[in-house]
């Protein structure tokens, strides 16, 4: 079942809507996510920057504690000598000092010690920023960590993360050759501080996240997804992750990992902060469709009154005449276009009955015309053989012969395509002539020739297009034999021989095998259906379009040519008044 105008008009109406609904969404999406996008990269950009001074620190203090075991001469007297003697006891005294002393150049280090397994004892820096509880406390933990490995294990290079009451640090251990492992131990606390300048929002955090997605330090969301209360780390290329934490904000997760320490800096930043713009924006989605609905109800009314019902009314008319029912009329009403359209309604009903039967065959018999000229023209074979010509140049690898050849056989089929044109002017004619004998003298160089001449005044003359090709064509194809001589094929605009001739001439001469009297005699007669019917198509077509344009008024002649070959005569009548030449004065 065919749908009504109303239903097209409404699936129209739907089809620009529903388009632009969808871009809308979309572009709410796609600018969600470019914020997301471009919120994550800063972020990640920020935390790179902040871990490669926390690694520049651990670096440093690790490399000062490979320094400290290979360069300090203490050391190994610490572990050689006997305890209780006075050199032990001067070598444990230089060490604390020097642990002390180069404790200031570390700002972020807490501790700094050196431990003997014989011994069981832990010489140690102050604890910066603790008291002697802390520092007492620290101290138990460190040897009760370090009594609980061994140095094979401890020799892994490595910072290890150790709980200390509920405060978590990272240290250091570097085992010696003496029995002591020395060490550094650092507060997460202390290395969080560069972060706390980071600007996040009311509810955004920054912190500290073990390598198995444990939290370091205190996490402002609850739940989330991930079991176990960890969180999960986005990979290397990957600039955030979003949470979903129920009852809560979603937030957005940004980690970089430290190259030096089981760790990653992270970031969680709110998206109700981040996209705080956005929901006001998203609100739209939900009133643009009752805005559509409402819009789409009086767009139709509006049309039921002004174009349905009219168009309804057309439409009732035009079943009714096709019924036969002519004397069907249309009320006037409506829009001024409606009243336009039901007067010349009206109008074509009223002269139904004087159109001619005639009409219509002329102009069928008009198409048929116009679709076998161009069939005529656009020859399959000529275009084989042109593509053919090309093949065997390039085989050649006569280039120049190509670019030439390739050049008229644009030209040519440009022109023949041309069949929205009435008229061409002579030279235009004459123009697509020269491709096309270009075309065929590149098929036979050592047998075809040719010449074209215009006379002067007659360039601007016009005439219909491609009148003249299907003269030149029949003489190559019935008139042209290799032989001694060239086949030459002259084509000349003159004016008419005759003084004052309404018409001038285009004159179509070869020297080829000539036409036999019988053949000569059919060509002559006038009745243009002859042709066509006995195969003459090419000439049957000029003749039809020679009678559509100019009626009488234009003529075809054939005639044997001197001493041999054809002539073909066309007499055109001209499109303007010809210049007759001023007399000079005595």
């Amino acid at each position: 079942m065919r749908a009504s105008l109303r239903t097209k008009l409404i699936i129209g109406f739907l089809s620009v809507t529903v388009p632009l609904f969808a871009l809308l969404l979309y572009n709410n999406f796609y600018a969600m996510d470019v914020v997301r996008e471009e919120v994550g990269q800063s972020n990640k950009n920020l935390l790179s920057m902040y871990r490669n001074e926390i690694d520049r620190t651990l670096v440093d203090a690790e490399t000062y504690l490979y320094n400290f075991v290979v360069l300090n001469e203490n050391l190994p007297r610490y572990g050689k000598s006997e305890p209780g003697s006075a050199d032990y006891f001067f070598a444990k005294v230089r060490v604390q000092n020097k642990m002390t002393q180069d404790l200031v150049n570390y700002p972020n280090v807490n501790l700094i010690y050196a431990y003997g397994r014989a011994e069981n004892e832990l010489l140690s820096t102050a604890f910066r920023g603790g008291d002697e509880a802390k520092l007492e406390s620290v101290t138990q933990v460190l040897k009760s960590y370090i009594a609980s490995h061994s140095d094979k294990e401890l020799r892994e290079k490595t910072w290890r993360i150790i709980r200390q009451g509920g405060e978590l640090a990272i240290v250091r251990l570097v085992p010696t050759e003496y029995g002591q492992v020395v060490g550094a131990w650092t507060e997460l606390d202390k290395l969080m501080v560069p972060l706390s300048y980071v600007s996040l929002g009311k509810q955004g955090q920054a912190l500290f996240i073990a390598s198995d997605g444990t939290p370091l330090t205190k996490a402002g969301i609850q739940e989330t997804d991930s079991p176990g209360g960890k969180l999960p780390l986005p990979a290397e290329n990957e600039r955030y992750i979003r949470l979903r934490a129920s009852g809560q904000n979603d937030y957005l997760l940004v980690a970089t990992a430290s190259r030096y320490a089981p760790l990653h800096l992270a970031v969680l930043v709110p998206e109700s902060t981040l996209l705080q713009q956005l929901p006001y924006f998203q609100r739209l989605f939900y009133i643009i469709p009752l805005i559509g609905l409402a819009v789409l109800a009086v767009y139709l009314l509006l049309l039921q009154r002004t174009l349905l019902k009219p168009m309804y009314e057309l439409i009732k008319g035009m079943r009714q005449i096709k019924r036969g029912d002519l004397e069907t009329r249309l009320m006037a009403g409506g829009s001024k276009e409606f009243i336009i359209i039901n007067d010349t309604f009206n109008d074509m009903a009223s002269q139904v009955h004087d159109l001619k039967i005639d009409v219509y065959e002329e102009h069928i018999r008009t198409q048929k015309a116009e679709l076998k000229h161009l069939q005529v023209q656009i020859n399959p074979h000529f275009l084989l053989n042109a593509i053919n010509i090309v093949y065997n140049l390039a085989e050649l690898n006569k280039t120049d012969l190509i670019k030439k050849m390739a050049t008229h056989i644009s030209k040519y089929f440009r022109f023949v395509t041309r069949t929205n044109l009435s008229s061409v002017s002579v030279n235009t004619e004459f123009e697509h002539l020269q491709s096309y004998l270009e075309i065929q003298q590149l098929r036979f160089p050592q047998y075809l020739r040719y010449e074209l001449t215009i006379a002067p005044g007659l360039e601007r003359e016009t005439l219909p297009p491609l009148i003249v090709q299907p003269f030149v064509e029949n003489a190559i194809v019935h008139g042209f034999e290799m032989g001694p001589e060239f086949f030459m094929i002259k084509v000349a605009a003159k004016p008419a021989a005759a003084e004052d001739a309404p018409y001038y001439e285009i004159a179509i001469a070869d020297n080829g095998v000539g036409i036999a009297e019988d053949q000569l005699q059919e060509l002559q007669r006038e009745d243009i259906h002859a042709d066509f019917e006995d195969g003459h198509l090419g000439i049957w077509n000029v003749r039809h379009r020679l009678k559509l344009q100019y009626g009488g008024a234009a003529e075809l002649l054939f005639e044997r040519g001197q001493p041999k070959g054809t002539v073909v005569t066309l007499r055109l009548p001209y499109s303007s008044p010809p210049m007759k030449p001023e007399k000079g004065g005595g």
